[in-house]
């Protein structure tokens, strides 16, 4: 999501700092003004620019200086603006926070078990959280702010062809008290240490992290507020009215009666019978219209809350003010709204109604809070009283586009049926955007439709259409409502790419043939993507390059020459250790009381000298996944997981993975921890998948003797693409299997057919494996290969890959036997969990064993060639389905590049569902379960050179080929299976690198070129 919507968004969200936000869109457009003006200037077009003290400028340098001077004299007012806001919040929050302190030690002070169940220890702890979402706005405040101005000054430098950012930035910006996170660390730490005390006094322990100061005119009043408070409360659940009313003529008499009696009065009004409520509020000393110190909720805060009808009707005769708000700019009929106490509500408009649209600190109102948590009657009622339901401004909170964003059918007919508008979000997403990202919302999606709504929309965000969202989402199910209801197929984003572009990027099979067969279009003809340099400084103005913002670009063009890298990086003596969190980022880091912690980050790290911690934000990002370390060994190595308030150091929760867990046989696994609160109490679990990679266990082939592969790359903005490498010609492709032995042998099959019995290859000796061969089909009196050498003759590469599809050879025999000239692919198959299960191939090694015997085979044939020819080297590429497999391939070894495979069958093109039962032979073997996108990623976080895809998909979505090498891969295109006879189209050809056709050969263009 672009900044400036993204600042919106979060705006509407923290609305009581919205006005104090930098103006980013005011200084974006200056900055375009004034870039417009002197580019005007520059060719005598317009209008010369004028001082304030009216000095007219002609000179483009003098032109230069004052738009200088005006355009920091604006961001400096931005600075102080920003900064004076939140000096103003960090006092208010420092004295709550010290008043919320003095509380809590005054109750400490107390040993009896009163203390612990009176109601002053809940509000405290509600005071407590509530301050830590209070916090965390802030702190939300300075990081968009901090990011805001980071990010216009980097647009004017742009603009300018100047660079000003980091030296404004450190003496300018990064100076101002608001970005001192100090305070707000502390502050933080203070509170969560607080929250933690007390809930540990709660419970009978006593724990003290920091010593405060003793405030003993609070402390003087509590015991006695305790005490009394406790009487009070055993004659109010009991019902014992005369034990109440002695209570009462008791505490008349002392000096802090009336100050007991009326908090007695709110604690009660939630549960306690109507008989002692009456006797309380007919008490002189009860003040009904008193509001808690903590949360500043009244008695008809409680009684809206808690549903008393009857209790509100008498405090409303009272004459208590139903316009009072609470601590969260609530008033009670914005707690009548949420809980759906509809009598109260009607009670309660009856009383004020000018309270019917009234908005608390979140910018809700009550029917945004009834549709919140979906009370369709309460929205009726309100409707009824024609509360409004299409915003005012842009601050406002759209009722239809959030009730469709949760998928509430029914309140989104209410609202349509009652002239609600469709309007775009602070996200620039309308009604139908929403519906359709959302599964299980064909209904909803088809009631937009009955009113009207247009389903060929596009958003504000990105220029999708509701169609491209579904595509996108993957949901079928509104995607065939689209379809249904007319919405257009060949209508494209503002990058030029389609639905069906989108639905292969994420991997949506189903939905990517859904749309191929109802005509959808493929999307931008590929050139269009490929980033291009920019234009000469020679060029005119008028040439400019603009950006995502429309602010001319003047970076200089990027060298000429390409860049030839040699290898990639590799793990020589280290070990890598990889973690994966789950895709779900709730799964992931789960607290079994929701909402407690609303803002933490986790840091990972380890007490090994090698590894560097890493800290996330929680909920965790899509790119924040996987975190993985090189360590020197296994044996001492492990990890903890540390659990902190956002800008805090004081621990929330902790989690340890030993050692154990990884120096196994195992390389994979997943491992679920408990984590441990500072009082060692479980509070939640932390999930996540492993992979471990070890350094190869052989001898590496020597840097010196043995030259890497290389590839060469242009440098475009930040983004490198590749346009040439060693590997040119044709690749002949052998598919290679270890046995139960550690031999690595070449088979194009999980099965050997021996008497009628499937015998997995992975089950069986080297030996058992060549005994099976003079028994196999069609080899009775065949020459053997190995053995004689001198009647191995083959017409054509085709007809050497078909001889060694079933030749029984080893990888030590093919190679051997091959002459040096010919290119080799060695395609790796090792299954994965599914295929293990439902092939019977348990006794597969491990992958770290699995992919060293393979590498040993190869190192040792290079070194063979070497000493028989000097200077002689064969050509080889890796390449596998198995994502464990070539991520290993690749960190063990610099020398050979390694493909990922993430080819699709026309099975799976056909019906998009992955059978593993089919085909049996797995050259062609789908993997369908992962995308493009996660392949490109799995192929860029472990420095892969390239992906194998589908000729199909490529062709159906030639957009995927330039998405793909716009990343800096190879891109090879597999031909469609059974096809015979393939000749590739000249338009395929020229986009992608190389071709893999049906006779087991990969073929390279003479150049690799972008």
């Amino acid at each position: 999501m672009k900044f400036g919507k993204h600042l919106q968004k979060r705006q509407l969200e923290i609305p009581e700092y919205a006005a104090s936000f930098v103006n980013y869109k005011g200084l974006k457009k200056l900055i375009k003004q004034l870039a417009s003006s002197s580019r005007s200037i520059r060719s005598g077009t317009s209008v010369p620019i004028r001082t304030p003290e009216g000095e007219t400028l002609n000179d483009p340098q003098a032109a230069l200086h004052a738009n200088k001077t005006t355009f920091f004299f604006r961001l400096d007012r931005e600075i102080e603006k920003v900064n004076a806001f939140y000096l103003q919040k960090q006092d208010e929050l420092t004295v709550r926070l010290r008043t919320l302190i003095e509380k809590k030690d005054a109750m400490q002070s107390r040993t009896d078990a009163a203390a612990r169940n009176s109601a002053l220890l809940v509000t405290l702890q509600e005071g407590f959280h509530q301050f830590g979402v209070d916090l965390n706005k802030l702190q939300q405040f300075v990081e968009l702010n901090a990011t805001g101005f980071s990010k216009i000054l980097k647009k004017w430098d742009k603009s300018s062809k100047s660079r000003t950012k980091e030296l404004y930035l450190s003496r300018a910006v990064e100076v101002q008290p608001c970005f001192n996170r100090d305070v707000i660390s502390e502050l933080s730490d203070r509170a969560t240490t607080s929250l933690l005390e007390l809930e540990a006094w709660a419970e009978g322990e006593s724990i003290t992290f920091n010593k405060h100061a003793s405030f003993t005119g609070a402390s003087q009043v509590e015991p006695a507020y305790i005490d009394s408070h406790g009487e009070l409360s055993r004659a109010i659940s009991s019902g014992n009215l005369k034990a109440l009313d002695d209570t009462i003529q008791t505490l008349q008499s002392s000096p802090t009666g009336s100050d007991i009696l009326t908090r007695a009065f709110l604690s009660a009004i939630a549960e306690a019978p109507e008989e002692c409520l009456a006797v309380l509020k007919n008490s002189p000393c009860v003040d009904v219209t008193a509001k808690d110190e903590i949360n500043e909720r009244n008695a008809l805060h409680e009684a809206a809350n808690a549903g008393r009808l009857s209790i509100v009707g008498t405090l409303i005769s009272a004459n208590v003010d139903v316009g009072q708000s609470d601590a969260y700019g609530r008033l009670p009929l914005h707690y009548a709204a949420m809980h759906g106490h509809v009598d109260i509500l009607e009670a309660l408009l009856a009383a004020n109604p000018k309270t019917l649209d009234s908005m608390d600190l979140d910018n809700f109102t009550p029917l945004i809070h009834a549709l919140h948590h979906n009370q369709l009657s309460t929205v009726e009622a309100l409707i009824r009283h024609k509360a409004r339901i299409n915003p005012t401004s842009d601050k406002d909170y759209i009722p239809l586009n959030l009730a469709c964003q949760h998928g509430l059918l029914e309140i989104a007919e209410v609202l349509l049926r009652n002239g609600a508008q469709i309007l775009p979000d602070a996200e620039g997403l309308f009604p139908q955007h929403h519906v359709a990202r959302r599964r299980h919302a064909s209904s909803l999606l088809r009631t937009l439709q009955s009113f009207r709504v247009n389903l060929n929309e596009f958003d504000k965000l990105n220029g999708w259409t509701p169609m491209i969202h579904a595509a996108s989402e993957g949901n079928i199910e509104n995607l065939k409502v689209l379809l249904e209801s007319g919405a257009r197929l060949d209508l494209l984003d503002e990058k030029n790419l389609s639905a069906l572009y989108y639905s292969a990027w994420e991997g949506h099979l189903e939905c990517m043939r859904i749309i191929f067969e109802a005509g959808g279009i493929m999307g931008v003809d590929a050139k269009d993507l490929l980033i291009r340099p920019s234009p000469a400084s020679t060029h005119s103005s008028a040439q400019m390059v603009l950006d995502a913002d429309g602010i001319p670009d003047l970076a200089l063009p990027p060298p000429i020459l390409p860049l030839r890298r040699y290898g990639h990086n590799f793990l020589d003596k280290k070990t890598f250790v990889q973690l994966t969190f789950s895709e779900k980022p709730s799964d992931a880091v789960y607290f079994y009381q929701q909402g407690k912690y609303p803002a933490a980050r986790l840091m990972v790290s380890s007490k090994s000298s090698d590894v560097i911690s890493k800290n996330m934000l929680l909920p965790l990002a899509d790119d924040s996944t996987i975190v993985s370390f090189q360590i020197d060994s296994l044996e001492t190595f492990a990890i903890d997981f540390d659990i902190f308030a956002t800008f805090g150091t004081k621990m929330i929760a902790r989690a340890v993975a030993l050692s154990q867990k990884f120096n196994t046989a195992n390389s994979s696994g997943n491992c679920v921890l408990p984590l441990y609160d500072s009082r060692s109490r479980v509070i939640g679990q932390l999930c996540f998948d492993f992979q471990i990679i070890k350094p190869f266990g052989g001898m590496p082939l020597e840097m010196t003797h043995f030259a890497p592969y290389w590839k060469a790359t242009s440098q475009f903005d930040s983004r490198p693409l590749i346009t040439g490498s060693s590997l040119s010609g044709d690749y002949v492709r052998l598919y290679v299997q270890v046995t139960r032995d550690d031999v690595p042998v070449l088979f194009p099959s999980w099965h050997v057919n021996h008497c009628g019995i499937d015998i997995p290859i992975c089950s069986l000796t080297l030996e058992q494996f060549k005994h099976v061969a003079t028994l196999f089909p069609g080899n009775s009196g065949k020459v053997d290969l190995a053995t004689d050498k001198e009647a191995f003759e083959f017409d054509s590469l085709q007809k050497l890959y078909e001889s060694m599809q079933f030749a029984f050879l080893s990888l030590e025999e093919a190679l051997a036997l091959l002459p040096i000239e010919i290119n080799l692919n060695l395609h790796v198959l090792y299954p994965n969990e599914a295929e293990i299960r439902e092939k019977n191939l348990s006794a597969v090694s491990d992958p770290n064993r699995y992919v060293d015997v393979i590498l040993d085979t190869v190192f040792h044939h290079a070194r063979q060639v070497r000493e028989e020819v000097p200077e002689a080297a064969r050509s080889i590429m890796f390449s596998g389905f198995e994502p464990t497999v070539c991520t290993a391939l690749n960190w063990k070894q610099p020398n050979y590049p390694v493909f990922f495979c993430n080819g699709l069958s026309a099975a799976d093109l056909k019906s998009a569902n992955y059978s593993r039962s089919d085909p049996d032979l797995v050259k062609y073997r789908s993997v369908s379960p992962m995308s493009t996108k996660e392949a490109v990623r799995l192929a860029k976080n472990n420095n892969l050179m390239g992906l194998i895809c589908s000729e199909k998909l490529l062709e159906m979505v030639p957009a995927l080929t330039h998405s793909v090498k716009a990343e800096g891969l190879v891109l090879i295109s597999q031909a469609p299976e059974g096809v015979e006879k393939y000749y590739p189209t000249p338009s395929l050809v020229h986009s992608v690198d190389g071709v893999l056709l049906n006779g087991g050969i990969i073929r390279f263009n003479e150049t690799i070129d972008v």
